[in-house]
């Protein structure tokens, strides 16, 4: 079976006319009628009932046209990439952005390489951190937005930011007017954890601090989405450390203290297959770099 085997089928199964399916291919009529019983052959089935008044569909065509359209699109496609391939602007760029991750900052990368680069298709995926790693060793995935460490040696990164943990409270909270608190003071509190399955590295790290400052988080409640998190808090659940830039996301009733130190810290990372080499994984890169720079010149922290 080849692709023009495929293409003269769709010619005569919409216009249902082999004299006008033969004018639009611009191939003789007895020629194309040889190709469809070449086809029917290759697949085994009869595609196209005739009659000496008409041609129709048989059942087994009706499947088969839908498929050999899809099959045509896809081709079609595949060369118009190949073209801006050839040109360096190409394709499609899938991107993991894990959980309780600066969404703010991952829009201003994803808005800004969108403009510089408009004939990319870029993918954004939220998955958790271990998913993603393992999407990015097996190819389905370009580039990760995680919490080191890096997995080797199949994967490699660089880390784009460092955010001190705060504590995130309700507005009525006994600590609420702090300038800043040691994480020992919220020993009787019920905290709000990070899903462990979800961001692992940002889960153990509230759990060694809590350790470190003498005590075990009474934790009933894990959460998968820094969202979440903070509606939970103003719901009343518990407390949650949380990134510094959750301030910028104003939860409503929610207040967010620092630590006093020593503070514990999340990273920021954006991963890739060591072996990729194209150039708009490395311009989503150099982009990702600028923007988080930029934040942290901006930050007070």
């Amino acid at each position: 079976m080849e692709l023009r085997h495929l293409r003269y089928f769709v010619a005569v199964a919409e216009t249902l006319h082999f004299g006008q399916a033969a004018a639009k291919l611009q191939i003789a009529q007895p020629s194309l009628s040889h190709q469809i019983r070449q086809l029917e052959g290759d697949v085994q089935t009869t595609l196209l009932r005739r009659t000496k008044r008409r041609v129709e569909l048989t059942e087994a065509g009706r499947v088969f046209l839908e498929e050999a359209r899809n099959i045509l699109a896809r081709t079609d496609y595949a060369a118009v990439l190949a073209r801006r391939a050839s040109h360096g602007e190409a394709g499609t760029l899938r991107v993991g952005v894990g959980c309780c991750m600066n969404q703010f900052e991952v829009g201003r990368v994803m808005s800004l390489f969108n403009r510089q680069h408009q004939s990319i298709r870029v993918e954004v995926r939220t998955m958790p951190v271990p998913a993603q790693f393992d999407a990015l060793q097996h190819a389905r995935l370009d580039i990760g937005l995680v919490r080191p460490p890096i997995p080797g040696p199949v994967v490699t990164g660089e880390t784009l930011a460092t955010e001190p943990l705060m504590v995130a409270m309700r507005n009525d909270h006994r600590l609420r007017a702090r300038q800043s608190v040691p994480l020992s003071s919220f020993a009787d509190d019920r905290f709000i954890l990070p899903a462990r399955e979800a961001v692992p590295v940002y889960h153990d790290i509230v759990v060694k601090a809590c350790r470190e400052a003498g005590f075990v988080p009474n934790a009933p409640y894990e959460a998968d989405h820094l969202l979440i998190v903070l509606s939970m808090v103003t719901a009343g659940s518990g407390v949650a450390l949380v990134p510094a830039f959750a301030r910028t996301m104003k939860a409503p009733r929610v207040v967010l203290v620092p630590l006093r130190p020593p503070v514990p810290s999340v990273e920021m990372a954006v991963a890739w297959r060591r072996e990729e080499t194209s150039a708009t994984l490395a311009e989503f890169v150099k982009i990702a770099r600028q923007t988080f720079a930029r934040t942290r010149s901006r930050s007070a922290f």
